[in-house]
């Protein structure tokens, strides 16, 4: 296991500079910090039944240390409107809705953001899928953020992705600001948005406006039914999550761990 603590003064020199239902304020960025706990795999993850063999220890000693704080799920932030999937929120006092719609029998659809039921945002997110076009919806101080999937049919996963995932902040596309080829798995770690992405083959998380790089070609998001259990796993503290490098795999946990 490789375990390292990284204090968000010492990100805020080494790391590349960038530019969320009920979050709490953000806290002094001297005063908090990310640990992040690597595992070697023998190999791939199993989702069915869901395995993982660590190269050391078991995966119930691994799985144990952050149980408490692993188990600190955050609500389905799901309420249906008009059968339509959405997900609603409260932004200095009005509300917040973000709301997906398919057009032209399914073969199309996009996502509107609505404050005070007045549109200040809509994006394209492509035909229906096993996948959901509209993930997350986040507040925090006084900031929305959103995660959307664009789904292309004759997507690959190779040069062009089936699904690509979409983070906006404020009405503005991530992934076209920073250039991002995919940004997925949007929540918040201690109240402070977080999420990955991938650029020029590279894996990487943002952290509360701050980029970290990571030694991955493959973190496993979007999968569905019975795979879904490799995605991320989202707490209101960390994410775990699987990693590739080359041949290699791990079991890896990102967080502000209570113990």
């Amino acid at each position: 296991m490789k375990k390292a603590t990284f204090p968000i003064f010492i990100l805020l020199l080494a790391a590349i500079p960038v530019s969320l239902i009920g979050c709490t304020p953000s806290e002094d960025v001297a005063q908090t910090s990310l640990t992040m706990e690597e595992h070697p795999l023998e190999g791939m993850p199993q989702s069915d039944p869901y395995v993982f063999t660590p190269q050391e220890g078991s995966q119930e000693e691994i799985l144990q240390v952050h149980e408490a704080d692993r188990s600190l799920l955050f609500p389905d932030p799901f309420t249906p409107i008009d059968g339509k999937p959405a997900i609603s929120s409260t932004l200095d006092g009005e509300a917040l809705v973000a709301v997906q719609t398919f057009i032209d029998n399914a073969s199309d659809s996009y996502v509107q953001v609505m404050l005070d039921g007045a549109e200040i945002y809509r994006i394209t997110t492509g035909p229906a899928s096993p996948i959901n076009n509209l993930c997350g919806l986040w507040i925090y101080d006084n900031h929305w953020a959103l995660e959307t999937v664009l789904i292309n049919p004759e997507g690959n996963d190779t040069l062009t992705p089936f699904a690509l995932g979409q983070i906006t902040i404020d009405g503005v596309l991530q992934n076209e600001l920073n250039g991002y080829d995919d940004a997925f798995s949007l929540q918040t770690i201690a109240g402070k948005p977080f999420f990955f992405f991938k650029r020029d083959g590279r894996i990487g998380y943002s952290y509360d406006g701050q980029e970290t790089l990571l030694e991955y070609e493959e973190v496993p998001h979007y999968y569905c039914c019975s795979d879904s259990v490799l995605n991320p796993i989202q707490a209101q503290n960390m994410v775990a999550f699987f990693a590739r490098s080359g041949d290699t795999w791990y079991y890896v946990e990102i967080g502000v761990f209570s113990e």
